[in-house]
């Protein structure tokens, strides 16, 4: 049982992180990294020494079969705390970057989309149906305000969306219709379109979300080996459009990626790119 070690950084962290222009999701995600470490260690972050950090690392990796990413992200959280809150120089070959698997993502027919989000509740079926109708990571529909939704264009305001970056992106009438049943059943007291209870200035957290949508695509899909969460529903609204001739660029913009070549990875996912290539073998036998 870890003791419980109290974190006295919070302020320091967060004007730090703020200094930066990096999100809220960075703060939480830093700050839980470094209480755990602490606590494993049943002492203040403050005292915890390169080494040690290391062991943890590979406790995250060997004993908790953690991936990369989220060891990656608890080294970050790490070296963050010592460069810029105690003035700490860690070389960054001291703590090793875990390599990440450049892994395909799986991808689902819109039409089993589709009977996934109809057989939803409502509340939930409304922030999905965002994820797949526009292109959003999950944290950026639960952030929606309802001045975001433009029903006359037909667009979504993505307010600081990853890399504090805002964007336009396209409404679907399915969401349109979704959201209009969700507020007329729902209305929310604040500006946010999903509030959490308890607090309505700040948006529902996405774990239950995930979860849920998590466990109706194996009600109803049993059979199915794919590992499923809404975060694909980002991925098949960039390789749907692809198949229909929607061009790279315009896809990059839509998702928000800094970069042409994180786009890129849609090709290798479209059944309509490669049905129109022919290998050069056939095309010699021609």
């Amino acid at each position: 049982m870890f003791q419980a070690i109290p974190f006295k950084y919070d302020d320091e962290l967060k004007r730090e992180i703020d200094l930066r222009g990096l999100s809220d999701n960075t703060f939480k995600n830093y700050r839980s990294h470094l209480r755990r470490i602490s606590e494993y260690f049943s002492k203040d972050i403050k005292a915890v020494s390169v080494e040690e950090a290391k062991t943890y690392l590979y406790r995250l990796k060997g004993e908790l079969h953690q991936g990369p990413q989220t060891i990656n992200l608890c080294r970050a959280a790490f070296l963050f705390f010592q460069q810029n809150i105690l003035n700490v120089y860690v070389p960054p070959y001291a703590l090793p970057h875990h390599k990440v698997p450049n892994k395909l993502p799986d991808i689902l027919p819109s039409g089993d989309i589709i009977t996934i989000l109809d057989s939803l509740a409502l509340g939930y079926r409304a922030v999905l149906s965002l994820c797949y109708g526009s292109g959003l990571r999950i944290s950026e529909a639960l952030a929606l305000g309802i001045g975001d939704i433009d029903s006359k264009s037909m667009k979504v305001y993505v307010r600081d969306g990853k890399g504090v970056k805002s964007r336009y992106t396209i409404l679907s009438a399915y969401s349109l219709d979704c959201l209009r049943k969700y507020w007329k059943s729902c209305r929310p007291p604040g500006p946010g379109l999903f509030p959490k209870r308890d607090c309505p200035d700040e948006p529902k957290p996405p774990q239950h979300i995930q979860q849920v949508f998590s466990d109706t695509f194996k009600k109803r899909f049993p059979n199915s080996n794919k590992k499923i969460t809404p975060h694909t529903l980002r991925h098949c609204f960039a390789t749907h459009l692809l198949d229909s001739g929607t061009d790279l660029r315009t896809i990059q913009v839509l998702l928000g990626h800094k970069s042409i070549k994180t786009t890129s990875i849609y090709v290798q996912l479209t059944d309509a790119h490669f049905s129109k290539l022919v290998s050069p073998i056939d095309r010699g036998r021609a």
